[in-house]
């Protein structure tokens, strides 16, 4: 399997999310910020990391970033607002833990990389979104053939 596999899994299963248009969770593009309603989630390659080659297998783990934002309105709806639409990944992501069966997927991890923030503009004003990245870990089991294994 491929990375590319992984992210697009993780995409479906946020775009079933209500508080989401399918345009609204996006592979990299940003732009789509000029346009939201209300939320969007970004996702991006993370790092990864392989393990245990042996036994014609390995086990992979890679990170699929999602930066989500939400639009800034005023100081106590938009918090809460977010705090629930990211509930909402978090819980719906849970609801897979193989990535809806995507072959070889073990489980998944949701974390966050740091603490929501503000996004202000170039010049200082804002805030226009509320932000965070989230960190969705897959380990996944790959079957090795070829080379040494052959």
């Amino acid at each position: 399997m491929s990375y590319s596999t992984i992210e697009i899994a993780v995409q479906d299963i946020l775009q079933g999310l209500a508080q989401f248009a399918d345009a609204d969770v996006t592979r990299g593009d940003y732009r789509v910020l000029d346009s939201i309603e209300d939320d969007a989630a970004i996702l991006a390659p993370g790092s990864f990391t392989q393990a245990d080659v042996r036994a014609q297998m390995s086990y992979r783990t890679w990170d699929v970033l999602v930066d989500y934002f939400y639009v800034y309105r005023d100081d106590g709806t938009s918090e809460t607002n977010f705090a629930t639409g990211r509930d909402n990944i978090i819980a719906e992501l849970e609801k897979y833990p193989t990535l809806d069966g995507t072959s070889g997927i073990i489980q998944i991890r949701v974390s966050a990389d740091g603490d929501a923030e503000p996004v202000d503009d170039e010049d200082g004003r804002g805030p226009f979104f509320l932000w965070q990245r989230l960190r969705v870990t897959v380990v996944e089991r790959v079957d090795i053939s070829g080379g040494e294994f052959a």
